[in-house]
């Protein structure tokens, strides 16, 4: 049985990688393909174009969550699993043959955005899902701990993205990856794709799920209704999650290019150890949900990084807070809670509506807030309001420290819970909280 949950672990965090991995590649490399796939009158107009697409491709979250999850609650977690997985990749490889404007004109830049769309579907249940998966099949021991090795899949994926860069840019030089370069990176995301869809394959189905389905289940237009104040929480705590993500792992380095301190090279190059932080945090979070409960794990981190954010960017700003500090401090924060949260949400619905339940208000938050980070950020930047970047991104995390504190223990239920069933009340919550 051991192995088997580790291979629980191997698959969840396969897709959460690959999500990050194709997400991160995008943001960090549309500065160099904008040029190329979008037209435009200057370079300046050319880049928000791209970063404009970046958002679109979180349009399509909502939708997606809906989809995906109920594909996942009403046909089988592993199916939303390898769903959303083969999406993801097939989008990376249509990216990475895109057409050049210079070729096609303006459809380039629509064939960039069909993929980001289908991507955009795929990614919005893929974090629920993989959340519900981990949460049904890990030990209740250990279930914080196999979230966190899951979900660090995504500073893993995150951190990947990072040396792709580096080492184009160290072999191709900035010239090269604008040249078709960036190509490269697009072709290595679809192929841990695929790699991905293969080590999904081979997972059983959650039994919990199983149990579920031979219980026979309700509406699910009901249960979500009854369900609508948790959805709401589950919102809250994704806004500041994912600002706190994007801004950290993504838009960092080119925040500190645009303070003129640092180059865009040495802050990729700096950065990874912020990354390496990231990734540490979320693990260690796991231990600590585990032995103390998720709650005060959550709210330590999102008020932290809720506090932090301002002082450590406007003092890297001014050059008082080295990157080596200001990033890797910042990182341990949101990654303290990132860790624990999307675990802590699943169980915030019961096993009919778990994937939905938490996938809408999550892929909603993450399209509103997450997906156009980067453009807002940089629209700031245009308008000389640097220092506005870390403000917009404290107030994010400060709507989820409030939303932290509102989530209590009695709120999340035992993982079998089958409310709403015609099995009855709670007929398989045979777990202690």
């Amino acid at each position: 049985m051991a192995v088997a949950r580790w291979r629980v672990v191997t698959a969840s965090t396969a897709g959460i990688f690959v999500e990050s991995l194709d997400w991160t590649m995008y943001g960090l490399l549309a500065p160099y393909f904008a040029g190329q796939v979008f037209a435009g009158k200057d370079a300046v107009t050319q880049v928000l174009s791209a970063y404009l697409v970046f958002a679109v491709g979180f349009v399509a979250r909502p939708v997606g969550s809906f989809v995906m999850g109920r594909i996942t609650d009403a046909r089988g977690r592993r199916a939303g699993l390898l769903a959303s997985v083969s999406l993801i990749a097939v989008g990376s490889a249509v990216i990475a043959l895109a057409p050049t404007s210079a070729v096609a004109g303006a459809w380039a830049g629509v064939v960039v955005v069909a993929a980001r769309l289908l991507q955009g579907i795929a990614m919005g249940g893929e974090v629920a899902t993989a959340a519900t998966y981990v949460v049904e099949v890990a030990p209740a021991d250990r279930r914080h701990r196999y979230g966190a090795f899951a979900y660090s899949g995504d500073a893993l994926g995150t951190l990947a993205g990072t040396i792709v860069l580096a080492v184009l840019l160290a072999t191709l030089g900035a010239d090269g990856v604008r040249d078709g370069g960036w190509r490269i990176a697009f072709a290595v995301a679809a192929a841990c794709g695929l790699l991905a869809v293969w080590i999904r394959r081979g997972v059983p189905e959650s039994e919990v799920f199983e149990k579920a389905k031979a219980a026979g289940a309700e509406p699910v237009g009901p249960l979500l209704r009854s369900h609508a104040p948790r959805m709401a929480l589950a919102f809250m705590l994704t806004i500041g999650s994912t600002m706190g993500v994007y801004f950290g792992s993504v838009y960092l380095p080119q925040f500190a290019a645009h303070t003129g301190r640092y180059t865009e090279e040495a802050a990729t190059s700096l950065h990874t150890a912020a990354l390496v932080t990231l990734l540490v945090a979320m693990i260690a979070s796991g231990f600590l949900a585990d032995r103390f409960g998720p709650i005060p794990v959550i709210r330590a981190g999102f008020t932290a990084a809720a506090v932090l954010v301002v002082p450590l960017m406007w003092g890297l700003a001014s050059g008082a807070v080295p990157y080596l500090v200001a990033a890797p401090v910042f990182t341990a924060c949101v990654g303290l809670q990132l860790g624990v949260t999307p675990v802590a949400g699943a169980r915030l619905f019961p096993v009919p509506i778990r994937a939905v339940g938490l996938g809408v208000p999550a892929g909603l938050a993450i399209a509103l807030f997450g997906g156009t980070f980067l453009y807002v950020a940089e629209w700031l930047v245009s308008n000389d309001a640097l220092r506005l970047v870390p403000v917009y991104a404290g107030l994010g995390l400060a709507v989820s420290a409030v939303g932290s504190w509102l989530v209590s223990t009695r709120l999340m239920y035992p993982v079998d819970t089958l409310v709403g069933t015609r099995a009855g009340e709670p007929a398989l919550a045979i777990e202690e909280i």
